[in-house]
């Protein structure tokens, strides 16, 4: 009968071969004698050496990482983004920093805290970093978890199953939105429509500029200029100041009075001229004048 392509025909020679390999591995490990059996009898200590030399991963603690992705979520992400990958000419990225890698925890809290200055000689991006990411309000053990999340994102191994490495701010409380509208109703002498946009420009703003030009606009030291009582701002109607943030500001510009630059959509390319709009109107609120929407949306 012939055999079908399923149940191929073994050759008698390769049989033969195979089972005398086989006896000859058997009879070296019994015997500890001859070449092949002082191989299998390393190869087998080597494996045992190997495997008590393996070092236990060192986790990280979820719970240090948890709170600093919180953290690194409020503060961090204007310029680093979500992921800690990083925004094009704000922040670097920090998942394969060579710099993070190699300082201790000690040293990058501190760098934390203390900030960078544009022309730091390791500051590739020549834009400041504020001290404590512009959040005065971050504790020491603060620094110590946003270290934790960033060490997190870098060896993701060490990191529990569950444990999310996307630094999303938490979603705002009920009474956090009827406080920011009511605010915003406020700011907006009482238009409707308008506090709409002043509420969404104010989150907009948190998200996007804050790390520049502080809470409130209150301005960055070395960083971004105080918006509140702004000149500028104050000399553009709605469409200048939308054209503007589009475009940014580069440092050798001659009214930069700061000499560090402002990236297109302050470093957000997903902000849409909506979205700037609305960003416009909340700095509108920072002006001595209540604000008036110039420009339909």
């Amino acid at each position: 009968m012939n055999a079908t392509p399923s149940t191929p025909i073994p050759s008698p020679s390769r049989e033969r071969f195979a089972l005398a390999v086989a006896a000859a591995v058997s009879l070296a490990s019994l015997a500890g004698m001859g070449a092949l059996g002082i191989a299998v009898g390393w190869s087998q200590r080597q494996i045992a050496v190997d495997f008590a030399n393996v070092q236990p991963v060192a986790w990280l603690d979820s719970g240090a990482v948890s709170r600093g992705r919180e953290a690194f979520a409020t503060t961090c992400t204007a310029c680093h983004n979500e992921d800690g990958k990083g925004r094009p000419g704000l922040g670097r990225d920090l998942t394969n920093s060579a710099f993070v890698r190699a300082a201790t925890d000690d040293r990058l809290a501190r760098m934390i805290a203390d900030g960078r200055a544009a022309d730091d000689p390791l500051n590739i991006t020549k834009v400041a970093m504020p001290p404590r990411g512009g959040n005065d309000t971050l504790s020491e053990a603060d620094l110590r978890d946003v270290v934790m999340f960033v060490r997190a994102l870098q060896e993701p191994a060490r990191v529990a199953r569950g444990v999310s490495l996307v630094a999303r701010p938490a979603a705002p409380t009920e009474a956090e939105i009827a406080a920011a509208a009511e605010m915003a109703l406020a700011a907006a002498g009482g238009d409707e429509e308008l506090a709409e946009y002043i509420a969404s420009g104010t989150k907009l703003y948190a998200s996007s500029c804050i790390a520049c030009h502080g809470a409130a606009g209150v301005g960055m030291k070395g960083n971004g200029k105080a918006l509140v009582n702004n000149e500028f701002i104050q000399g553009l109607d709605d469409d200048g100041l939308l054209a503007f943030i589009k475009r940014g500001r580069d440092p050798s510009d001659p009214r930069n009075t700061t000499g560090v630059g402002m990236p297109s959509k302050g470093g957000n390319p997903a902000l849409s001229d909506d979205d700037i709009l609305d960003i416009v109107c909340y700095l509108r609120t920072l002006q001595p004048d209540k604000p008036v929407a110039t420009t339909g949306k």
